[in-house]
């Protein structure tokens, strides 16, 4: 970084929540939620496939909700950090099958140690160095080859994570008081927020409106978080050499999506500068991206070519880069 102002201290400028941007947001994001998934419900005796064209339209919806719910579990939603925040956080957890508490400890320690190499596994998907593969037992080595398949971690283990993982603190061992009672919470009101549209609607319809919604952004969140920290030359250092601005703008891309999909995805794709300052909230990252061209310094990651990072599993400590299992076997 060069200049008299550090990149932090313009990415500080964004940091101020605003009851109307965030309002309007949540307010419209709701709204085309709620009225897809009624239409989807009022459309089942009439056609699958039209239900299934609506839940297209839903899971944008279920996008936005989630990544409002992450800018509630950093404070940054609100004007107002605590309570506002939290209590917003913990409705949108309901409808997204995310407690607040839970997710947000994992996911915050996610950003106390990415692109650490001595404090991996926290939030985030578990990234071997070749070293440490090699040296892996045969079949730990098969069980690390299929839960790193791009297919099998978008298609099976995300929806698998949000069904099924958020409902106990399997992350924790010794899990807090309050992320006891954020899931517990979160668990009672799908109970009741569930039950009361199976009353309403009975459970196969239910099943049948949800469940496409669910495996759909489930996938997209899961890539969104996963794909712009897993990049050729991403950033990973040792304990002793790594720095948190650097791990910020160097391991964190920006996604570089048509505006459509920024507003689908909650702005998401602007990571790096999210990473460098979490208290901004979603609908000021383009500006503050726009702002300074030192806010631009970062590795750009088109639409397209993120398919591609899809297979990189491997980090290489010699080459400082991640790499495929192709080119691992080919070294070996």
């Amino acid at each position: 970084m060069t200049g008299n102002v550090s990149a932090s201290q313009i990415a500080s400028n964004f940091a101020s929540p605003s009851y109307a941007k965030a309002l309007f947001q949540f307010g419209n994001t709701l709204l085309l939620y709620a009225a897809s998934i009624y239409l989807m419900f009022m459309l089942l005796p009439v056609s699958y496939g039209y239900v299934l064209a609506l839940s297209l339209v839903a899971t944008i919806a279920h996008v936005r909700l989630f990544m409002i719910g992450h800018d509630c579990a950093h404070q940054s939603y609100l004007p107002r950090t605590g309570i506002q925040n939290k209590v917003l956080g913990n409705f949108i957890g309901i409808l997204t099958n995310t407690p607040l508490d839970y997710w947000g400890s994992q996911h915050l320690l996610h950003h106390q140690t990415v692109g650490n190499l001595d404090r991996r596994g926290y939030g985030d998907v578990v990234t071997l160095t070749t070293e440490e593969f090699e040296a892996t037992p045969f079949w730990s080595r098969v069980w690390y080859r299929i839960g790193r398949n791009p297919y099998v971690l978008m298609f099976i283990f995300a929806p698998i994570h949000f069904a099924i993982m958020q409902r106990y603190p399997f992350e924790q061992k010794t899990a807090p008081r309050k992320v006891w009672l954020s899931i517990l919470g979160t668990n009672l009101g799908m109970v009741v927020y569930y039950g009361a549209l199976i009353a309403l609607f009975g459970l196969k319809s239910v099943l049948l409106v949800f469940i496409p919604v669910l495996l759909m952004s489930s996938t997209i969140a899961v890539w969104l978080f996963y794909v712009q920290h897993q990049f050729d030359e991403a950033y990973w250092e040792r304990e002793e050499a790594w720095n948190y601005k650097d791990a910020t703008l160097k391991g964190s891309s920006f996604y570089d999506l048509p505006r459509w999909l920024h507003w689908a995805t909650g702005n998401i794709g602007y990571h790096h500068i999210h990473h460098l300052n979490p208290k901004i909230p979603n609908y000021n990252l383009a500006a503050c991206h726009a702002a300074d061209p030192m806010l631009q310094e970062d590795h750009t990651l088109g639409f397209r070519e993120s398919f591609r990072l899809g297979k990189l599993a491997l980090w290489d400590e010699s080459a400082r880069r991640l790499i495929t299992f192709s080119e691992f076997d080919r070294k070996s």
